[in-house]
């Protein structure tokens, strides 16, 4: 109901507020008749708005583009994984911003699906499909981005990192530990400053530190002239052009490292279903009981769980199947 405007053009789309989170509550009394909705919808766009305006500095809808909501569903994918949101309040969360820009701008350009492009957890928490990134899309991304951007991505996938812990990363310190103690301590940019240590367990692992270390101007892979905020900014926005997301690089450490632990697929490789039919299969992998496959995957999951920096194993649900 645009026409009802008084200047669609003007500051958050004419919404007759200057304030992001009431223009949200504007439009939304616009397109929508449920008063119960419209309430909850817009306490979780005010959410959003909170997080944008100190994250990204954006204060006018107009401002806001498909790469901050990319951005915002990784911040809403860290929530998740700390515990702080279940799997449902994440895809709330992003759908309801999903909803609150397509009334304000009259179309359905800039949106992000909160499991295909957000890569939010299922409402199950436990991943069905195919989340992390191929060796295919990995390669074109790497052919496609700045060099400093696909040092990061190889950091990523190569060791289960975050953005933030990707970004802030001293990789020629990182180097000499790792040529040293053959791990690599993970201390900064990580959630909850909780330290942990990824193993080096082969030689692509080495040559990723190299060739970032080789980038590195500063302490970090952060660009010695910019703020971590502003290289997040451009980062993703680079990275929105690509066939891949930052956190599908972390699932593919995940699995490739339950698969180099164990010695077999976990539930989303195999193609089988997370519980009973994966123990099956593990059981039958390894000609032992279901109980002992069980018990195999369990100790498994604990280590991946360590390495990608978390204490709780079910997180890894979402990672493996």
């Amino acid at each position: 109901m645009r026409s009802e405007r008084t200047n669609p053009d003007a500051r958050n789309f004419g919404l007759q507020s200057r304030d992001m989170g009431k223009a949200g509550l504007n439009a939304l009394k616009e397109g929508m008749e449920s008063f119960q909705s419209i309430a909850t919808i817009h306490d979780r766009w005010n959410v959003f708005c909170t997080w944008i305006k100190s994250e990204q500095g954006i204060k006018d809808m107009r401002d806001v583009e498909k790469i901050h909501l990319v951005a915002y569903a990784a911040h809403l994918n860290d929530r998740y994984e700390r515990g702080e949101i279940a799997p449902s309040t994440a895809q709330n969360y992003l759908s309801a911003v999903n909803r609150v820009i397509e009334i304000a701008r009259g179309d359905r350009q800039v949106r992000v699906e909160p499991v295909a492009e957000g890569g939010l957890p299922k409402r199950s928490g436990i991943a069905i499909g195919e989340r992390s990134v191929s060796e295919e899309s990995h390669n074109v991304a790497m052919g496609a981005v700045s060099e400093r951007l696909g040092a990061l991505l190889e950091l990523q996938r190569n060791f289960g990192l975050r953005f933030e812990e990707s970004a802030k990363l001293d990789a020629a310190k990182a180097l000499r530990e790792a040529e040293k103690t053959g791990s690599v301590s993970i201390k900064d940019g990580t959630k909850g400053g909780r330290a942990r240590i990824v193993p080096i367990t082969n030689d692509a692992q080495f040559s990723v530190l190299q060739r970032a270390a080789a980038i590195q101007d500063g302490r970090s892979m952060i660009p010695a002239e910019q703020s971590y905020r502003e290289f997040r900014q451009e980062a993703y926005r680079e990275i929105g052009r690509q066939p891949v997301n930052f956190h599908g690089e972390r699932h593919h450490y995940a699995q490739t490292r339950y698969r180099a632990l164990l010695g077999a697929d976990c539930p989303v490789k195999a193609g089988v279903k997370h519980g009973r039919e994966h123990y099956e299969y593990l059981a039958k992998e390894f000609g032992v009981s279901v109980a002992h496959a069980k018990m195999l995957d369990k100790e498994i999951r604990s280590e991946v769980a360590l390495e990608l920096g978390h204490g709780r194993i079910d997180i890894t649900n979402s990672y493996l199947g």
